[in-house]
């Protein structure tokens, strides 16, 4: 699996869970007096998949307020756009090719052409777009779709005033962008040297994730290790602990919400639902 597997998922082993498995993980975490649930989703989609149970269909029906780790609604489109080419487009007048590896250009180059993709514009772009972006491009070739995927249906489908959401778009490109170039060329090269398995990789990951099996933490974890330590925890670690301290304070004040949120962000020791533990709450995966 690579880069597009993690972003799928972020944005498991599951802590451990021994409950049934057979569907994607939902955990209810409550405090006594109040709970919230957070589903583990995927954000892109072959069409059509069919994921809803009807233990989640009940829960979104009755919760007060449904939370996503941003908007991806038509309306924020444009904010996402100027974030993505303001930080993704470089302005220092370097070539994507001058900033990496002569193997890497030279593979860079390869799947533009694969992909139809203008090497005039990678040739602009920093690494990190780069990555993204030629990503995207092996994934929809592949017959994946972020207009399929989970956070786009729900946030068609809840009402506005009914959605919260954790990051802003400006929030989400800095954590992808970096301070600076070397993370993304890690990324990059993780990209490149598994494209060729994409689509194998994704049905297998989507297959981990509809059964609910800690194949997709396995999955996952070895993916976000291919990143470096600074992606990793920028992307997983650190987002995870500041979701978890958000969602406290919805505990806090007795607000019954739904949280969703990638899949690989309630993985592993670091997961949202063990920070959650380990604030002094309680857990219990209801699917």
């Amino acid at each position: 699996m690579s880069v597009r597997g993690a972003f799928a998922l972020s944005l498991p082993l599951l802590c451990g869970v021994t409950a049934a498995e057979g569907a994607p993980a939902l955990w209810k975490v409550s405090d006594g007096n109040s709970a919230v649930w957070l589903f583990g989703s995927v954000h892109v989609l072959p069409p059509n998949t069919e994921w809803r149970t009807p233990a989640f269909d009940h829960i979104l029906a009755e919760a007060e307020k449904v939370y996503f780790e941003t908007s991806v609604a038509p309306e924020a489109q444009p904010a996402i756009l100027a974030a993505t080419l303001g930080a993704g487009m470089a302005t220092d007048g370097i070539l994507l090719t001058d900033r990496l590896p002569a193997d890497l250009s030279k593979s860079v180059r390869k799947l533009a052409a694969r992909y139809d993709l203008p090497m005039a514009s990678l040739l602009a772009m920093r690494p990190w777009f780069a990555a993204v972006t030629l990503s995207a491009a092996a994934t929809a070739g592949s017959g994946f779709d972020l207009a399929s995927g989970v956070d786009v249906q729900l946030q068609q489908e809840v009402s506005p005033e009914r959605q919260g959401f954790f990051e802003t778009a400006q929030d989400q490109i800095g954590i992808l962008a970096g301070p600076d170039d070397t993370a993304g060329v890690e990324m990059l090269r993780s990209m490149l040297g598994e494209i060729d398995d994409t689509a194998e990789s994704m049905d297998g990951l989507v297959d981990a994730w509809l059964a609910g099996t800690h194949t997709l933490g396995e999955l996952f974890m070895a993916e976000v290790g291919g990143y470096g330590d600074d992606l990793k925890q920028r992307l997983v670690d650190d987002r995870n602990r500041a979701w978890a301290g958000q969602i406290s304070t919805m505990l806090a004040r007795d607000e019954e919400a739904l949280i969703v949120v990638g899949a690989g962000h309630l993985v592993d020791d670091i997961s949202v639902v063990h920070l959650l533990e380990k604030r002094g709450y309680t857990s219990e995966r209801v699917q």
